[in-house]
């Protein structure tokens, strides 16, 4: 639909560990980006981290967090310890979202979705 309103858009290189499909329209500011939401293509080179409203760590927009870096602070933690959590749940997450997914645990009698992540 995009491509059909404006003929001359181009894909352009994406940085390293993008999450979208980067294009420009020549004569306009800014570029778009598009992130797949249901292909999963770019999990492998994902290397970001979201943390939930209710501090919930999240490695994937898939999984259900495991680490509750609130819980953490509240109970006096050093930036040490807080920061080696992070890292081995980093370390620890599932290999793409398709595998966070199998092993995500229902709750409240539903998935989130993507749209309801923020992702």
């Amino acid at each position: 639909m995009i491509k059909k309103e404006y003929p001359e858009i181009i894909r352009i290189p994406e940085p390293e560990f993008s999450t979208s499909l980067n294009y420009h329209i020549p004569g306009y500011k800014g570029n778009i980006g598009i992130i797949a939401a249901y292909t999963r293509s770019l999990c492998g080179t994902c290397k970001r981290l979201r943390i939930t409203p209710e501090g919930q760590v999240k490695t994937c927009l898939y999984d259900n967090g495991g680490l509750n870096i609130k819980d953490l602070l509240r109970n006096g933690r050093s930036d040490l310890e807080i920061g080696k959590a992070i890292q081995h749940a980093f370390m620890n997450k599932a290999k793409d979202g398709w595998e966070a997914e199998k092993n995500k645990v229902e709750t409240n009698g539903s998935y989130e979705s993507m749209a309801v992540i923020g992702g």
